[in-house]
């Protein structure tokens, strides 16, 4: 059946290609650009999840400028999402060393990163910071690689209103 058909449109004439008459298709530029880096925060319903860890000065509660962006994007998302009321900013450390200097180091750096996010345009109403230590382990401390992930920061929603919608004329 195709056979036929293409037998018959050629007899009448009728090409499939282009003839030399009417030219060569004409060009067309194609320009291709990055799509936008993905965000590293997830805002789920009880937490801001961060998918990459805030890094500090050894044994201080100095935030590295590396972190910079990562802050920079949780403000992004709690500028975005006003019925975000109250976060806890929580430190966490591992098992290395004295449990009250970790506590307290935890605490610091705590309040470090709510100072930073402060200094970007959250009010400090909106945050509150808690060092915990070795308390809350998600991982085991007796490997370097469970300690690495029990030092940490997150960002736990403790009170949110409903999503407002801004209505303007």
């Amino acid at each position: 059946m195709r056979g036929l058909l293409f037998g018959l449109l050629l007899a009448s004439g009728c090409s499939l290609l282009p003839n030399s008459k009417e030219g060569a298709f004409p060009t067309v530029e194609v320009q291709g650009t990055r799509p936008p880096p993905t965000t590293r925060i997830v805002l789920l319903p009880s937490t801001i999840v961060i998918s990459d860890k805030i890094q500090f000065e050894v044994n201080k509660a100095d935030v590295k400028p590396v972190s910079y962006p990562l802050l920079d994007e949780v403000v992004t998302v709690m500028k975005a999402n006003a019925q975000i009321e109250l976060v806890q900013i929580e430190g966490h450390t591992d098992t290395t060393g004295a449990a009250d200097y970790n506590t307290k180091l935890s605490q610091q750096r705590a309040e470090a990163v709510m100072k930073y996010i402060v200094g970007k345009g959250i009010p400090a109403s909106r945050l509150s910071a808690k060092g915990f230590g070795p308390d809350k382990p998600i991982a085991a401390n007796d490997t370097p690689d469970g300690q690495e992930m029990n030092r940490r920061v997150e960002f736990n929603i403790v009170k949110q209103g409903p999503i407002k919608t801004i209505v303007t004329d």
